[in-house]
């Protein structure tokens, strides 16, 4: 039905080309204005770049991202981060440098003044992982 609308709309050109639609898998995404013009971000990409910040940090042997949306005009997003944190490091150490990891992480990708609050939540305390030891024959 709505084909043979648009054919009766366009009956005179000879050829209607149609734009693919623009979907995300998530239906979430982050909208930046830039000087190019506007970009969007899936959240599912800032978990992404969330989790392999985090990752390179020492102490931190597990970590869980979500990404939320948040009804601030000012910080468009919120994380959550759930860790599981090595024995014999400090929970608010561990908090700070995730912070500063994950929002330098999205200043480097989004290349724009960009922040986002991030909740740290300690899961576990594990014992530090040890190093596989390699055979030498």
């Amino acid at each position: 039905m709505l084909r043979d609308i648009i054919n009766r709309i366009v009956k005179g050109t000879k050829k209607v080309v149609t734009l693919p639609t623009m979907r995300t898998s998530s239906g979430e995404f982050l909208l930046r204005k830039t000087d190019f013009g506007l970009v969007r971000v899936e959240y599912e990409v800032v978990r992404r770049i969330a989790e392999r910040a985090v990752s390179q940090l020492d102490g931190i042997q597990d970590v869980a991202v979500v990404v939320e949306k948040s009804a601030s005009t000012i910080a468009p997003l919120k994380i959550r981060l759930t860790l599981t944190l090595a024995e014999g490091h400090s929970a608010p150490v561990a908090s700070r440098d995730a912070n500063k990891a994950i929002n330098d992480a999205l200043n480097d990708t989004l290349q724009q003044n960009f922040y986002a609050p991030i909740d740290v939540k300690v899961k576990q305390i594990a014992p530090p992982a040890e190093q596989k030891r390699r055979r030498v024959r």
